[in-house]
């Protein structure tokens, strides 16, 4: 069941007039939540980095990154916002409410991020973090293994200089599918004369998928350990 995310809100934000416009997409009103998103991106960016900070005195600089992209990523964002049913309160323009914006990762993730900056212009630093928190709740208690948070390049590349070989190659090339932007990218491991393709929505993906199939191609050949 769905909870809701306005049970969580201060009677003061509900009436601030900025919390219908972190709730408002683009295509429905010049005043709507770009600004917000952007204050509250930074502001979830810092309360995470001080929890896992405080939470994590042994951690390393690396360590404590990924962790911190992991929870605040837009995949992440996203969950928390369905899981509160967020997207059927935002505001959006009939060709987004047509195509199910309500439920698209990237708008519901950024009302989230207007909604929190929303929440420390009106509550304050303590009443932001009190909110994050909540929110995060299960994130941040079932924090997945360091390791377990690497991206797939970052394993590869690890792997390959624990081996004493070359780094990988990567060609990324633009393609265009129905009228679609999209990304193919070409992964060359020398040393073992291996050569792995991604496609992905952007560089970065098609890369990381690229590598991720390379990991596999060498954990085929027994060289992945």
């Amino acid at each position: 069941m769905s909870k809701s995310i306005e049970n969580l809100l201060s009677s003061k934000v509900k009436k601030s007039k900025l919390y219908l416009d972190s709730l408002t997409h683009r295509s429905a009103s010049n005043q709507n939540n770009e600004l917000l998103e952007f204050f509250g991106d930074a502001i979830l960016g810092f309360i995470i980095a001080e929890f896992l900070y405080n939470e994590f005195p042994n951690d390393d600089e690396g360590s404590l990154s990924r962790k911190r992209s992991y929870l605040v990523k837009k995949e992440t964002l996203s969950k928390i916002a369905l899981d509160y049913n967020l997207g059927s309160n935002i505001i959006l323009g009939e060709g987004e409410k047509k195509s199910g914006g309500s439920r698209r990762d990237s708008i519901i993730s950024d009302a989230l991020e207007a909604l929190i900056a929303v929440v420390y212009i009106e509550d304050g630093y303590e009443g932001s973090r009190k909110f994050i928190y909540k929110i995060f709740e299960n994130y941040l208690k079932t924090l997945p293994k360091d390791d377990d948070l690497k991206d797939s390049k970052t394993k590869l590349q690890e792997l390959l200089q624990a081996k004493n070989c070359d780094l990988p190659e990567y060609v990324t090339s633009e393609i265009n599918q129905k009228n679609e932007k999209s990304f193919k990218t070409l992964c060359r491991i020398h040393n073992y004369n291996i050569s792995t393709e991604g496609l992905g929505s952007s560089k970065r993906k098609s890369q990381q998928k690229a590598a991720e199939t390379a990991l596999e191609k060498l954990s085929i050949m027994g060289k992945d350990k």
